[in-house]
Order: C-alpha cells, then sequence, then structure tokens
C-alpha cells in the first residue's frame, strides 16, 4: 500500500507588512524628503542630508522588510541636487501598490507527486 506524504511546502512566504508600517515608512520618507528639500541648497549641509537619507533607508529597510530597491534610492539621494525630487516617498508609494514588498508574492503551489 503507498504512503501519501504529506505536502510539505518548499519556501515559506516572508509575514507581509501591515498598512501601519507601509504608513510608517511613508511618515519617515516625506519628513526626510521636507528635509532634503529645504536643505538641498545649502552646500555645508550636503554631509548632514546624506545622514539623514542613511537613517531614512536604514528606518524603511526595516520598516517594509528589505526592499533592494532602496540602495538605488540612497544612491540617487546622495547625488547632490537631487533633494529637491521626493525620492523617499516615491519609493515607499511604488513599493505600497505595486505589491512589491517582500513576503507580498502568491504562494507557489505545492509540488505535484506522480
Amino acid at each position: 500500500m503507498a504512503e501519501i506524504a504529506p505536502q510539505i511546502p518548499l519556501s515559506r512566504p516572508l509575514s507581509r507588512p501591515s498598512w501601519w508600517r507601509v504608513a510608517l515608512a511613508l511618515a519617515i520618507a516625506l519628513v526626510s524628503d521636507g528635509f532634503s528639500f529645504f536643505t538641498s541648497g545649502l552646500v555645508i549641509a550636503e554631509p548632514l542630508v546624506i545622514g539623514v537619507d542613511l537613517v531614512t533607508a536604514i528606518a524603511i529597510w526595516a520598516a517594509l522588510g528589505a526592499p533592494m530597491v532602496l540602495l538605488a534610492a540612497f544612491i540617487a539621494e546622495a547625488i547632490p541636487g537631487v533633494g529637491m525630487i521626493p525620492i523617499w516617498s516615491a519609493v515607499v508609494v511604488a513599493l505600497a501598490f505595486t505589491g512589491r514588498l517582500p513576503g507580498r508574492s502568491a504562494p507557489s503551489p505545492p509540488a505535484q507527486r506522480p
């Protein structure tokens, strides 16, 4: 008699960030973008802005579950003059509405055994 083995999923999807975590990440992004916008003309404040962007990247990374697109946003924010564009806010909104956050993918169907 053939035994039927239980179906064990090969990979477990990550836990999905809640909407309050997305809202927290958006609030962090808005504060950082506002700070960058108002200090973008000051050359002396550029190292401070880069430090704020680093803290922003780490905070959003922790809130949303480490999407790698934050590295590209951090590099873009480090370019002088780009601080006038709300990159952090755009990235968080894009991640929230496109579903590209970790754990938002649909689980794969169980493997079928012959």
